[in-house]
Parts: structure tokens; sequence; C-alpha cells
């Protein structure tokens, strides 16, 4: 069988201390999807909820493997700009002074669309645990889409045992950090933060 290693840059380092600084990607091979360091594709995974998607291996990884590299994909937004960069990329500003009531109806359904769309660049970002005051969002990594796990086969510092072609590749979340302004916007927004998620399933 294909057996993948590789061992230049960490998943994460210890979660108390920084995480590795952004990648040039011209130094990376990312095999299938950036920013993986090894082969990967991303599928539907029902057991999450409807329309969640994950991360699974293509290719035997062995354990102590590193595994994903911060590049300059992750986006780092400052807390108090949070709501500003919400505002600027997922609303329209609209000038029409059409009041008629098929405008409105229009502009209803595309507020209940932005918000929608704010779900999931909520739910696919995260805050560091070392670095609070900032928001991590990586809309073009793969990385966005690792599912938590309270058996993760992925961990600060690499694949945490041998993970077989097929397996998702999943992380703890209860590392991550979750400071009161990364839970007023999941809340404001009706999303689940990342330590909802992982006390919700230890209920």
């Amino acid at each position: 069988s294909l057996h993948f290693t590789v061992h230049f840059f960490l998943v994460y380092q210890n979660p108390m201390s920084l995480y590795e600084p952004a990648a040039e990607e011209a130094t990376l091979h990312f095999p299938t999807l950036p920013a993986f360091l090894v082969p990967v594709e991303i599928r539907n995974t029902p057991s999450h909820g409807q329309g969640q998607k994950g991360v699974f291996s293509t290719a035997f990884i062995a354990k102590g493997t590193h595994i994903w590299a911060w590049t300059r994909r992750v986006n780092q937004i400052h807390h108090t700009k949070l709501e500003t960069y919400i505002k600027d990329h997922f609303f329209t500003n609209d000038d029409d002074d059409d009041d008629t009531h098929a405008h409105a109806h229009a502009n209803e359904k595309a507020q209940v669309e932005n918000i929608s769309l704010i779900q999931v660049f909520l739910r696919q970002g995260f805050v560091l645990p070392n670095n609070d005051a900032f928001f991590n969002s990586n809309p073009t990594d793969a990385g966005r889409f690792m599912n938590h796990s309270n058996e993760p086969t992925c961990g600060p510092d690499g694949a945490l045992r041998d993970i077989e072609a097929g397996e998702e590749l999943t992380m703890c979340y209860s590392f991550h950090g979750n400071p009161q302004w990364y839970q007023d916007i999941c809340i404001k927004y009706g999303v689940l933060s990342e330590t909802d998620i992982y006390e919700g399933h230890h209920v």
C-alpha cells in the first residue's frame, strides 16, 4: 500500500505557543489540496450534520507525520474589525428607494442568504489560544473542513496515530481559544462556537 510521510512543517505547534509563521507556498508541496502536506480529499459528512464536509486521507499517513502548514491563506482579522469585515463581505449596500412588496421580499431573501454565508464563515474560522484577539479565516485552505472529534486522528504536532487511507482527519477543538467576543458574535449569528461543539459532544 502507498505510504505517505512528510517532515517539514507542523500542523500546529504546542497550543500554548505561537503557530508556525506563515510559509511561502513556493517552498511547500501540497499533494492534493492546500495547505495539507499529505494527500487528502473533501467528502460529505452527514454524520456531522446536513451539508457538512470533512477531510479524508487518500493514502496511509504514519503517526507523527506533519499534516498541515500555516500559510498566508489564513487571514487574521482583529476582533474589533470583525463586524466591519462581515458587513463589507456579506452585505450589499442597497441604495434603491424602491419599496415595493416584491423588492422588500427579494431583499429579505438576500438577507437570509447572507446570514447563512456568515454562519459558514464563522464556523470555518478559529481563534488561537495564545493570540485570542484575532479571528482566523482560511476560505481557500481545505483545513477549514476539519471536524471535531473526541478521539481525533490529528493533534498539535501532527498525526496522533497511523491513519489509514479513507479515514477522516479530525482534531479536538478544545485547544482553540474561546474569548468573550468570539462567543458573542457566534451567539449573534446563531453559530456554535468550537467550544460549544466540543462541550456538546460531552453532554
